[in-house]
């Protein structure tokens, strides 16, 4: 009799805590993270080949809907990109704890596209041109410019502009002796280059 008491108990304790006896908690782990970039639909994440999460243009983050057991492994995989971007996860694949699931990121590249086009009369230089927070120098007697350049690393591109985002670029300094206006300066970056841009100097 003592001992079906004891048997009773331990499946009594058992059942209130099935971790401590081998089984699986029931979910208490929130499972989410960070995005970034992310400026039109498509992006779709999946926790272990399992249901899809749809991540909403703008988000800054997700949450898988279903919590998680603790001690219970995760991978956060892309199961598909957006359609102007290229995402990977960071921190994505790991074993949740009382502490959660750690810093989860998943990151977005905007595809880059070239800002480019046609100068005419620039007769003398140099003449430097904005597009947000990056400068191009033009030497006198060029007929065409490029805003993308070569970082001091030669591997790097710095100038480029992602899909969806805006662009617009301005004169920050007039050659000497002349003024120069740019058609074609406003605008928001497509699925390819733009090459329409005409720097006119007088």
């Amino acid at each position: 009799m003592k001992n079906l008491y004891l048997r009773s108990a331990v499946a009594l304790s058992c059942a209130l805590s099935l971790a401590a006896c081998g089984g699986d908690d029931d979910g208490t782990v929130q499972l989410g993270g960070a995005v970034t970039n992310v400026t039109v639909s498509g992006l779709v994440l999946q926790n272990k080949g399992g249901p899809d999460l749809k991540i909403e243009p703008d988000a800054t983050g997700f949450v898988f809907p279903d919590l998680i057991a603790n001690n219970t492994e995760f991978d956060i995989t892309v199961k598909s990109p957006p359609s102007n971007a290229t995402c990977s996860v960071e921190n994505g694949k790991g074993k949740s704890s009382v502490y959660g699931v750690g810093r989860i990121i998943v990151r977005c590249t905007l595809i880059p596209h070239d800002l480019k086009g046609k100068i005419t009369g620039l007769t003398s230089g140099p003449l430097v041109i904005i597009n947000g927070d990056h400068r191009l120098s033009i030497p006198a007697n060029n007929t065409e410019f490029n805003m993308t350049q070569l970082a001091e690393n030669k591997k790097d591109k710095l100038g480029q502009v992602g899909e969806t985002l805006a662009y617009g670029v301005s004169v920050l300094q007039q050659p000497p002796g002349l003024t120069c206006r740019i058609d074609n300066a406003v605008g928001t970056m497509g699925k390819a280059d733009v090459d329409n841009i005409l720097i006119t100097c007088n």
